[in-house]
């Protein structure tokens, strides 16, 4: 990701605030932000209650602190493409952080669907397999601890959505890792986030558009809990 991205005018203010806040919290000695997330969660939502947490985990990243979740505008999107699914649809989700998406995702889809997650850094485990069981999903939700590159090769069956919302450099080698293993059948969507102008995803999406292996359309958006330009990729693998 190349940092000129973030000195533009579009962008200037964003990454002020982004830097802001990561500053403060270096100096003040802030617990990672998944578990300050889940406190927030258990002390101010309603137990039980998916889209209740949803919207206490928005108002956190409003009033609070931002937050690089799927957030309320790209929501009604994820929904949309669930509606493509059968209600017993498995989804594979790349990124876990504090649990939101797979909320969203498992609440979403009913209690046949099932999400898996995989996540790398211990305190997004810890915070988001928090948030999954106070939103009472824990039945639909696996959230695994590891690389993702490691992680991948050791799931078994087929995924019909793929949700990439992790490190953007490894969308592409990630999702290669996938098709060797199998995990895609003719007609799995794959949606990968934040690929618009800020993340320099370039790679990724002429790998997509280009490989002769899916069906791919770009649907213009905002980065998180704010007016910065982005996208969101919908690639449908033929097979």
């Amino acid at each position: 990701m190349q940092i000129w991205r973030f000195l533009m005018p579009s962008t200037i203010g964003f990454s002020f605030r982004m830097f802001r806040e990561t500053l403060f919290d270096r100096l003040t000695g802030a617990p990672p932000l998944p578990l300050r997330v889940r406190d927030f969660v258990a002390e101010h939502a309603r137990r039980g209650d998916p889209q209740d947490v949803l919207e206490i985990m928005d108002r956190f990243a409003t009033e609070i602190r931002f937050l690089m979740n799927i957030g309320p505008d790209k929501g009604p999107l994820v929904r949309e493409l669930l509606a493509r699914l059968p209600g017993n649809a498995r989804i594979l989700e790349l990124g876990a952080f504090c649990g939101y998406s797979s909320i969203l995702l498992a609440d979403t889809l009913g209690e046949e669907g099932r999400v898996v997650s995989v996540e790398l850094s211990g305190a997004a485990v810890e915070g988001s397999r928090a948030n999954v069981d106070f939103a009472g999903l824990s039945d639909r939700v696996e959230i695994h601890h590891g690389s993702s590159t490691n992680t991948i090769p050791n799931l078994e069956g087929s995924f019909d959505l793929v949700f990439l919302d992790h490190w953007k450099d490894l969308y592409k080698t990630d999702l290669e890792v996938i098709e060797a293993n199998g995990l895609l059948h003719p007609g799995s969507i794959v949606v990968a986030d934040n690929v618009g102008p800020l993340f320099g995803a370039t790679e990724y999406l002429d790998y997509v558009r280009n490989c002769g292996r899916y069906d791919s359309e770009n649907r213009v958006a905002t980065v998180e809990y704010s007016s910065v330009p982005d996208a969101v990729e919908i690639s449908v693998f033929r097979g």
